[in-house]
């Protein structure tokens, strides 16, 4: 089982929001381990992050189509990454960079963003179809 730690900046995450967290994050129950976690600055990312493959999220980062993400994440797991982390719209030092869009959007909307494409990309890795 994989774990993933999904890091953002800590704030008042309206409603509409919370419902998509919580619809994605029930759903991947299935297929990892997921973590989400709050930080009030950058420092306080690095000792989350110290045992992951991590991944920094943002606008500049690296494009993925969406069977390229999910082989990304078989192939982390299958060489012995078993803790993936994505540190959402924040400059830190990471292994690897990705990008949900090259528009800046909100680290609120990041988030329902980047766990509609992990859920995603297990559906694909499994495959299981994406759409209802």
């Amino acid at each position: 089982m994989v774990t993933l730690l999904v890091i953002y900046r800590k704030n008042e995450i309206p409603d509409y929001y919370l419902g998509a967290i919580k619809e994605y994050s029930k759903r991947l129950k299935r297929y990892c381990n997921l973590i989400l976690q709050e930080v009030e600055n950058q420092s306080d990312v690095l000792p989350l992050v110290s045992s992951c493959y991590t991944f920094r999220v943002y606008a500049k980062g690296k494009a993925l189509d969406s069977v390229s993400f999910s082989e990304k994440i078989q192939e982390l797991t299958l060489n012995g990454h078993s803790k993936i982390a994505f540190v959402i719209n924040m400059k830190v030092d990471t292994d690897d960079t990705l990008s949900l869009t090259t528009l800046d959007m909100s680290d609120d909307l990041s988030v329902v963003c980047m766990l509609e494409q992990i859920y995603r990309a297990f559906r694909i890795w499994y495959g299981e179809p994406y759409h209802k």
